[in-house]
């Protein structure tokens, strides 16, 4: 947390809230007088907030597990998704169908389909078009045969072998500040929304230094990727034994991510994953072409 507001609330409900109870395990197995940090999921899916719900119930039913710091970057030089253990990447919980029922995913995937077709700036587009350069060489795209790309069903492998670009959803701090309660908040609060390009790569006959090959890009392909982990400081509202709070009041209990540290240390559960979207296909109704340099 860097931004200097945030830091100021976190420091004020540490003095007025009090902290929540770490003694529960997960599931509670008896009841306690102050609300527990276990007790959350049950006051999530008493709210409705089903996703957030099942995705905190992983994290606490999972063994104890750290995420290493290179996962939460994805533009790590040798980076591949493909090589972490499936037991650390989540695919079902999240869907799109879910996530574009809240209007702040559906305006930066608006904003992100303009970036990719070059309405945005001529710097967002060149990195969409840079990026899949990239990703189709990694993949082996770039030979002497005309070949189709990014028709994977896996929003994983989408990732590694046909990417383009990405926008945050509320990742600054006024977003988070004043975004409603609701399962997108207690489900991802900040994510990332990515595009993937789907269509064919044909070989040109230029000479050395000029554009190598042909895309045809027919479809975009959305998913999102965010890390379930409980790194750095962060508040993560106010609670009740029924109903999460984000204003200031002695008779509420405080969660932050060191409770889930804490939490993780003194019951040797707690297991830090990725989440992997499924996909939401668009299919252009005029197909892009650009054209790339192999080499």
């Amino acid at each position: 947390m860097t931004n200097i507001w945030e830091e100021a609330a976190l420091r004020a409900n540490r003095v007025i809230a009090q902290p929540i109870g770490l003694t529960a395990e997960y599931p509670a197995s008896q009841c306690f007088k102050n609300v527990q940090l276990a007790d959350i999921p049950g006051v999530m899916e008493q709210k409705g907030f089903r996703i957030g719900a099942a995705l905190m119930r992983r994290w606490f039913s999972s063994s104890a597990f750290t995420m290493p710091s290179g996962w939460k970057r994805t533009d790590a030089t040798g980076f591949d998704h493909r090589l972490i253990s499936p037991q650390y990447i989540d695919q079902t919980i999240v869907t799109m169908a879910w996530a574009l029922r809240f209007g702040r995913t559906q305006e930066v995937l608006d904003e992100l389909m303009r970036t990719i077709a070059g309405k945005m700036s001529p710097k967002s587009y060149q990195t969409s078009k840079d990026r899949l350069t990239n990703r189709l060489k990694r993949a082996g795209k770039l030979g002497a045969q005309a070949v189709p790309f990014g028709n994977s069903q896996s929003a994983v492998d989408l990732h590694e072998t046909a990417h383009v670009n990405s926008r945050n959803v509320s990742a600054n701090s006024v977003e988070k500040l004043t975004d409603p309660i609701d399962d997108m908040y207690c489900a991802l609060g900040a994510f990332t929304l990515h595009a993937a390009a789907e269509g064919v790569v044909t070989p040109l006959q230029g000479k050395f230094g000029q554009a190598s090959h042909r895309v045809e890009v027919h479809c975009l392909n959305f998913y999102l990727r965010d890390c379930y982990d409980f790194s750095g400081d962060q508040m993560l509202g106010n609670w009740t034994g029924t109903d999460i709070r984000t204003f200031l009041t002695s008779n509420l209990y405080m969660a932050e991510n060191a409770s889930f540290r804490q939490w993780r240390d003194a019951h040797r559960k707690g297991g830090d994953f990725l989440i992997f979207s499924d996909i939401h296909r668009e299919k252009l109704s005029v197909p892009m072409t650009w054209d790339l340099k192999a080499f």
